[in-house]
Protein backbone atom coordinates (compact mmCIF):
# COMPACT_ATOMS: atom_id res chain seq x y z
CA UNK A 1 0.00 0.00 0.00
CA UNK A 2 1.07 3.40 -0.81
CA UNK A 3 -0.07 5.56 2.41
CA UNK A 4 0.04 9.81 1.50
CA UNK A 5 0.42 11.56 4.85
CA UNK A 6 -0.20 15.03 4.55
CA UNK A 7 1.86 16.78 7.25
CA UNK A 8 4.26 14.18 7.51
CA UNK A 9 7.23 15.61 9.22
CA UNK A 10 5.15 16.78 12.06
CA UNK A 11 4.56 14.82 15.34
CA UNK A 12 1.79 12.49 14.43
CA UNK A 13 3.42 12.90 10.81
CA UNK A 14 6.68 11.33 11.76
CA UNK A 15 5.17 8.75 13.65
CA UNK A 16 2.99 7.58 10.61
CA UNK A 17 5.25 7.63 8.53
CA UNK A 18 7.43 5.61 10.64
CA UNK A 19 4.85 3.10 11.77
CA UNK A 20 3.74 2.34 7.85
CA UNK A 21 7.42 1.97 6.72
CA UNK A 22 8.03 -0.47 9.98
CA UNK A 23 4.89 -2.27 8.25
CA UNK A 24 6.22 -2.30 4.67
CA UNK A 25 4.49 0.01 3.05
CA UNK A 26 5.54 2.97 1.07
CA UNK A 27 5.04 6.29 2.34
CA UNK A 28 4.27 10.12 0.47
CA UNK A 29 4.97 12.58 2.58
CA UNK A 30 3.85 15.70 1.84
CA UNK A 31 4.72 19.08 4.44
CA UNK A 32 6.21 22.57 3.85
CA UNK A 33 6.91 22.77 7.49
CA UNK A 34 4.50 25.56 7.93
CA UNK A 35 4.87 25.02 11.81
CA UNK A 36 8.36 27.05 11.73
CA UNK A 37 6.49 30.11 9.74
CA UNK A 38 3.82 30.13 12.46
CA UNK A 39 6.09 29.79 15.42
CA UNK A 40 9.67 30.33 14.39
CA UNK A 41 12.62 28.05 14.32
CA UNK A 42 11.81 26.44 17.81
CA UNK A 43 8.92 25.05 15.72
CA UNK A 44 10.59 23.69 13.17
CA UNK A 45 9.35 20.54 12.09
CA UNK A 46 12.89 19.22 9.94
CA UNK A 47 14.72 18.77 13.03
CA UNK A 48 12.75 15.46 12.85
CA UNK A 49 13.59 14.64 9.33
CA UNK A 50 17.56 14.91 10.76
CA UNK A 51 16.99 12.91 13.83
CA UNK A 52 14.84 10.19 12.92
CA UNK A 53 16.96 7.25 10.54
CA UNK A 54 13.39 6.40 9.50
CA UNK A 55 13.50 9.23 6.98
CA UNK A 56 15.90 7.98 4.69
CA UNK A 57 14.32 5.27 3.58
CA UNK A 58 14.37 3.95 0.01
CA UNK A 59 10.19 3.65 0.38
CA UNK A 60 9.47 6.83 1.74
CA UNK A 61 9.20 10.02 -0.39
CA UNK A 62 9.36 13.55 0.95
CA UNK A 63 7.57 16.63 -0.84
CA UNK A 64 7.95 19.86 0.56
CA UNK A 65 4.51 21.26 -0.58
CA UNK A 66 1.85 23.00 0.15
CA UNK A 67 -1.64 21.09 0.85
CA UNK A 68 -3.57 23.92 -0.82
CA UNK A 69 -1.50 23.67 -4.09
CA UNK A 70 -4.20 21.49 -6.13
CA UNK A 71 -1.93 20.65 -9.26
CA UNK A 72 0.84 19.13 -6.61
CA UNK A 73 -1.67 17.23 -4.57
CA UNK A 74 -4.23 16.33 -7.58
CA UNK A 75 -0.80 14.35 -8.75
CA UNK A 76 0.04 12.74 -5.28
CA UNK A 77 -4.09 11.50 -4.72
CA UNK A 78 -3.82 10.11 -7.88
CA UNK A 79 -0.67 7.90 -6.82
CA UNK A 80 -2.11 6.91 -2.91
CA UNK A 81 -3.94 3.88 -1.68
CA UNK A 82 -4.67 5.74 1.60
CA UNK A 83 -4.72 9.15 2.98
CA UNK A 84 -4.14 10.24 6.48
CA UNK A 85 -4.53 14.46 6.51
CA UNK A 86 -2.63 15.76 9.51
CA UNK A 87 -0.87 18.63 8.16
CA UNK A 88 -3.16 21.64 9.71
CA UNK A 89 -2.47 25.49 11.61
CA UNK A 90 -2.94 23.94 15.41
CA UNK A 91 -3.09 26.85 17.53
CA UNK A 92 -6.34 27.95 19.26
CA UNK A 93 -4.32 31.81 20.23
CA UNK A 94 -2.33 31.67 16.69
CA UNK A 95 -5.78 31.29 14.72
CA UNK A 96 -7.02 34.60 16.57
CA UNK A 97 -4.71 36.11 14.68
CA UNK A 98 -4.28 34.89 11.53
CA UNK A 99 -7.72 33.90 11.09
CA UNK A 100 -8.06 33.85 7.09
CA UNK A 101 -4.85 31.92 6.76
CA UNK A 102 -5.92 29.56 9.95
CA UNK A 103 -8.94 28.82 7.52
CA UNK A 104 -7.46 28.44 4.35
CA UNK A 105 -5.28 25.85 6.05
CA UNK A 106 -7.37 24.07 7.75
CA UNK A 107 -10.78 23.60 6.29
CA UNK A 108 -10.15 25.09 2.52
CA UNK A 109 -7.36 22.60 2.41
CA UNK A 110 -9.49 19.94 4.11
CA UNK A 111 -12.05 20.37 1.39
CA UNK A 112 -9.91 20.61 -1.82
CA UNK A 113 -8.12 17.20 -1.07
CA UNK A 114 -11.20 15.94 0.22
CA UNK A 115 -12.58 16.99 -3.59
CA UNK A 116 -9.20 15.87 -5.27
CA UNK A 117 -10.15 12.14 -3.22
CA UNK A 118 -13.84 12.30 -4.89
CA UNK A 119 -12.63 12.94 -8.63
CA UNK A 120 -9.35 11.57 -9.09
CA UNK A 121 -9.11 8.13 -6.19
CA UNK A 122 -12.60 8.17 -4.77
CA UNK A 123 -12.13 4.23 -3.66
CA UNK A 124 -9.42 4.64 -1.06
CA UNK A 125 -9.63 5.18 2.92
CA UNK A 126 -9.27 8.74 3.65
CA UNK A 127 -8.12 9.40 7.78
CA UNK A 128 -8.53 13.00 8.83
CA UNK A 129 -6.87 14.55 12.21
CA UNK A 130 -9.81 16.23 13.40
CA UNK A 131 -9.70 17.66 17.12
CA UNK A 132 -11.73 17.56 20.70
CA UNK A 133 -11.88 21.61 19.86
CA UNK A 134 -14.52 20.70 17.83
CA UNK A 135 -16.53 21.04 20.72
CA UNK A 136 -15.57 24.34 21.70
CA UNK A 137 -15.63 25.09 25.38
CA UNK A 138 -19.11 23.04 25.76
CA UNK A 139 -17.38 21.01 27.99
CA UNK A 140 -16.88 23.64 30.65
CA UNK A 141 -20.51 24.30 31.51
CA UNK A 142 -20.56 20.81 33.32
CA UNK A 143 -19.88 21.14 37.10
CA UNK A 144 -16.44 20.72 38.57
CA UNK A 145 -15.18 20.02 41.93
CA UNK A 146 -11.32 20.47 42.86
CA UNK A 147 -9.88 16.89 44.20
CA UNK A 148 -6.08 17.62 45.00
CA UNK A 149 -4.54 19.19 42.33
CA UNK A 150 -7.07 19.08 39.59
CA UNK A 151 -10.43 19.11 38.93
CA UNK A 152 -12.93 16.44 38.27
CA UNK A 153 -16.20 16.28 36.28
CA UNK A 154 -19.21 16.01 38.68
CA UNK A 155 -21.39 14.32 36.22
CA UNK A 156 -19.10 12.52 33.57
CA UNK A 157 -16.17 10.12 33.64
CA UNK A 158 -14.98 11.29 30.16
CA UNK A 159 -16.40 12.46 27.21
CA UNK A 160 -17.94 10.75 23.86
CA UNK A 161 -18.49 11.87 20.60
CA UNK A 162 -22.04 12.67 21.70
CA UNK A 163 -20.85 16.01 22.94
CA UNK A 164 -22.65 18.73 21.37
CA UNK A 165 -20.48 20.63 18.65
CA UNK A 166 -22.40 24.26 18.68
CA UNK A 167 -24.08 27.02 21.42
CA UNK A 168 -20.34 27.48 22.42
CA UNK A 169 -17.27 29.53 21.90
CA UNK A 170 -14.54 28.05 19.46
CA UNK A 171 -11.87 30.23 18.39
CA UNK A 172 -11.10 30.36 14.61
CA UNK A 173 -8.90 27.48 15.54
CA UNK A 174 -11.81 25.54 16.28
CA UNK A 175 -14.61 26.78 14.32
CA UNK A 176 -12.05 25.43 10.83
CA UNK A 177 -11.26 22.50 12.48
CA UNK A 178 -14.98 21.85 12.73
CA UNK A 179 -15.90 22.64 9.22
CA UNK A 180 -13.03 19.99 7.86
CA UNK A 181 -14.37 17.89 10.67
CA UNK A 182 -18.18 18.15 9.11
CA UNK A 183 -16.99 18.02 5.20
CA UNK A 184 -14.90 14.93 6.16
CA UNK A 185 -17.86 13.73 7.20
CA UNK A 186 -20.18 15.02 4.44
CA UNK A 187 -17.68 13.62 1.75
CA UNK A 188 -18.74 10.14 3.12
CA UNK A 189 -22.52 11.00 3.61
CA UNK A 190 -23.18 12.34 0.38
CA UNK A 191 -19.87 10.95 -2.16
CA UNK A 192 -19.33 7.75 -0.40
CA UNK A 193 -15.84 8.12 0.23
CA UNK A 194 -14.35 6.07 3.15
CA UNK A 195 -13.79 8.59 5.94
CA UNK A 196 -13.20 9.04 9.45
CA UNK A 197 -12.50 11.65 11.76
CA UNK A 198 -10.28 11.54 14.47
CA UNK A 199 -10.78 14.13 17.53
CA UNK A 200 -7.55 14.10 19.19
CA UNK A 201 -6.90 15.30 22.68
CA UNK A 202 -3.38 16.04 23.77
CA UNK A 203 -0.96 14.63 21.24
CA UNK A 204 2.18 14.61 22.55
CA UNK A 205 5.88 12.94 22.50
CA UNK A 206 9.33 13.76 21.69
CA UNK A 207 9.09 15.22 18.15
CA UNK A 208 6.41 17.96 19.08
CA UNK A 209 8.51 21.11 18.39
CA UNK A 210 6.36 22.81 20.96
CA UNK A 211 6.20 25.72 21.98
CA UNK A 212 4.22 28.37 23.99
CA UNK A 213 1.23 28.39 21.63
CA UNK A 214 1.09 24.45 21.05
CA UNK A 215 2.63 21.49 22.33
CA UNK A 216 1.67 21.70 26.22
CA UNK A 217 3.58 18.63 27.82
CA UNK A 218 6.73 18.95 25.69
CA UNK A 219 6.97 23.18 26.67
CA UNK A 220 5.81 22.82 30.49
CA UNK A 221 9.07 19.95 30.70
CA UNK A 222 11.36 22.16 28.58
CA UNK A 223 10.79 25.38 30.72
CA UNK A 224 11.37 23.51 34.01
CA UNK A 225 14.64 21.75 32.37
CA UNK A 226 15.93 25.13 30.84
CA UNK A 227 14.87 27.34 33.72
CA UNK A 228 12.70 29.20 31.87
CA UNK A 229 9.32 30.80 33.66
CA UNK A 230 6.11 29.06 32.55
CA UNK A 231 2.56 30.68 32.33
CA UNK A 232 -0.60 28.66 33.75
CA UNK A 233 -3.38 30.35 31.69
CA UNK A 234 -6.46 29.84 33.75
CA UNK A 235 -5.15 27.91 36.37
CA UNK A 236 -3.40 24.87 36.96
CA UNK A 237 -6.29 22.62 38.03
CA UNK A 238 -7.33 21.93 34.20
CA UNK A 239 -7.23 18.04 33.17
CA UNK A 240 -5.82 16.76 29.65
CA UNK A 241 -5.45 13.56 28.82
CA UNK A 242 -1.90 13.04 27.30
CA UNK A 243 -1.39 10.18 24.19
CA UNK A 244 1.67 9.29 22.49
CA UNK A 245 2.38 10.15 18.66
CA UNK A 246 2.87 6.06 18.28
CA UNK A 247 -0.50 5.31 19.51
CA UNK A 248 -2.17 7.91 17.13
CA UNK A 249 -0.34 6.25 14.46
CA UNK A 250 -1.75 3.45 15.52
CA UNK A 251 -5.23 4.08 15.84
CA UNK A 252 -5.37 6.14 12.26
CA UNK A 253 -3.46 2.75 10.92
CA UNK A 254 -6.20 0.44 12.16
CA UNK A 255 -8.57 2.28 10.32
CA UNK A 256 -6.79 2.68 6.83
CA UNK A 257 -6.63 -1.12 6.80
CA UNK A 258 -9.80 -2.06 7.72
CA UNK A 259 -12.65 1.29 7.10
CA UNK A 260 -15.75 0.74 9.30
CA UNK A 261 -18.54 1.97 8.09
CA UNK A 262 -21.96 2.71 10.26
CA UNK A 263 -24.87 0.09 10.64
CA UNK A 264 -26.14 1.11 7.79
CA UNK A 265 -23.19 0.84 5.55
CA UNK A 266 -22.44 4.74 5.63
CA UNK A 267 -18.85 5.69 6.40
CA UNK A 268 -17.82 9.09 7.98
CA UNK A 269 -17.88 7.94 11.45
CA UNK A 270 -16.30 10.45 14.03
CA UNK A 271 -13.73 9.14 17.10
CA UNK A 272 -12.66 10.91 20.53
CA UNK A 273 -8.84 10.53 20.48
CA UNK A 274 -6.98 10.37 23.48
CA UNK A 275 -5.12 9.16 26.66
CA UNK A 276 -8.10 8.08 28.50
CA UNK A 277 -8.24 8.45 32.27
CA UNK A 278 -5.28 6.41 33.10
CA UNK A 279 -3.15 8.93 30.84
CA UNK A 280 -5.04 11.98 32.25
CA UNK A 281 -3.13 14.60 34.47
CA UNK A 282 -4.13 18.57 35.49
CA UNK A 283 -0.93 21.09 35.10
CA UNK A 284 0.14 21.19 38.82
CA UNK A 285 -0.17 17.19 38.50
CA UNK A 286 2.77 17.78 36.04
CA UNK A 287 4.90 20.08 37.50
CA UNK A 288 5.12 17.44 40.48
CA UNK A 289 5.75 14.64 38.30
CA UNK A 290 8.66 16.77 36.76
CA UNK A 291 10.10 17.82 40.43
CA UNK A 292 9.74 13.96 41.73
CA UNK A 293 11.84 12.83 37.84
CA UNK A 294 14.19 15.38 38.08
CA UNK A 295 14.34 17.30 41.30
CA UNK A 296 14.01 21.07 39.62
CA UNK A 297 10.61 22.66 40.85
CA UNK A 298 9.27 24.78 37.84
CA UNK A 299 9.28 28.23 37.72
CA UNK A 300 5.73 29.55 36.92
CA UNK A 301 2.98 32.73 36.77
CA UNK A 302 -0.30 32.51 36.76
CA UNK A 303 -1.89 33.84 33.54
CA UNK A 304 -5.19 35.01 31.94
CA UNK A 305 -7.38 32.50 30.62
CA UNK A 306 -7.45 31.73 26.91
CA UNK A 307 -10.24 31.81 24.82
CA UNK A 308 -12.58 28.68 24.54
CA UNK A 309 -9.87 26.49 26.31
CA UNK A 310 -11.06 23.53 28.35
CA UNK A 311 -11.20 23.35 31.87
CA UNK A 312 -11.70 19.47 31.65
CA UNK A 313 -10.98 16.72 29.10
CA UNK A 314 -10.73 13.05 28.98
CA UNK A 315 -11.65 11.06 26.11
CA UNK A 316 -13.75 8.33 25.67
CA UNK A 317 -12.62 6.04 23.38
CA UNK A 318 -15.43 3.11 23.39
CA UNK A 319 -16.58 3.89 19.97
CA UNK A 320 -13.12 3.12 18.48
CA UNK A 321 -12.46 0.68 20.64
CA UNK A 322 -15.96 -1.02 19.57
CA UNK A 323 -14.96 -0.79 16.37
CA UNK A 324 -11.08 -1.90 16.70
CA UNK A 325 -10.78 -4.00 19.76
CA UNK A 326 -7.28 -5.10 19.44
CA UNK A 327 -6.22 -1.59 19.51
CA UNK A 328 -4.99 -0.38 22.71
CA UNK A 329 -2.39 2.57 24.54
CA UNK A 330 0.68 1.19 24.57
CA UNK A 331 2.35 4.63 26.34
CA UNK A 332 1.83 5.16 29.58
CA UNK A 333 2.41 8.73 31.25
CA UNK A 334 5.73 7.14 32.99
CA UNK A 335 7.13 6.57 29.46
CA UNK A 336 5.86 9.90 27.83
CA UNK A 337 7.29 11.96 30.87
CA UNK A 338 10.38 10.05 30.50
CA UNK A 339 10.82 10.08 26.81
CA UNK A 340 10.34 13.78 26.74
CA UNK A 341 12.63 14.57 29.58
CA UNK A 342 15.60 12.10 28.33
CA UNK A 343 15.17 14.29 25.19
CA UNK A 344 15.68 17.59 26.26
CA UNK A 345 18.72 16.34 28.67
CA UNK A 346 20.71 14.69 25.71
CA UNK A 347 19.66 17.26 22.74
CA UNK A 348 20.15 20.59 24.47
CA UNK A 349 22.86 18.76 26.80
CA UNK A 350 21.55 19.62 30.27
CA UNK A 351 23.55 18.62 33.17
CA UNK A 352 19.97 17.18 34.44
CA UNK A 353 19.77 13.51 35.69
CA UNK A 354 16.40 11.82 34.87
CA UNK A 355 15.45 9.47 38.12
CA UNK A 356 14.08 6.32 36.89
CA UNK A 357 11.04 5.94 39.21
CA UNK A 358 7.88 5.03 38.11
CA UNK A 359 6.55 7.76 39.32
CA UNK A 360 2.45 7.14 38.23
CA UNK A 361 2.98 3.60 38.70
CA UNK A 362 4.22 4.13 42.30
CA UNK A 363 1.31 6.86 43.01
CA UNK A 364 -1.92 4.26 42.15
CA UNK A 365 -0.86 1.97 44.36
Amino acid sequence: MRILVTGGIGLIGSACCELFLKEGHEVISVDNNTRESLFGDKGNNKANIKENDFFKSRKLELVDGDIRDKELMSTLVKKADAIVHLAAQPSHPKSLKIPIEDFQINAFGTVQLLELARQLNPKIPFAFMSTNKVYGDYPNFFSYKIMGKRYENVVMDSFNEELPVDRCGHTPFGASKLAADIYTQEYAINYGLKTATFRGGCLTGKNSRAVEMHGYLPYIIKCALTKKKYYIYGGGYRVRDQIHSSDVASALYEFIKKPKPSNIGIYGKSYNLGGERQNSISIFETIDAIKAKTGILLDFEEAPERESDHLWWISDMSKFRNDYPSWRITKDLDYIFNEIIDYFIKTLKLSVKLKEIDYFKKKKR
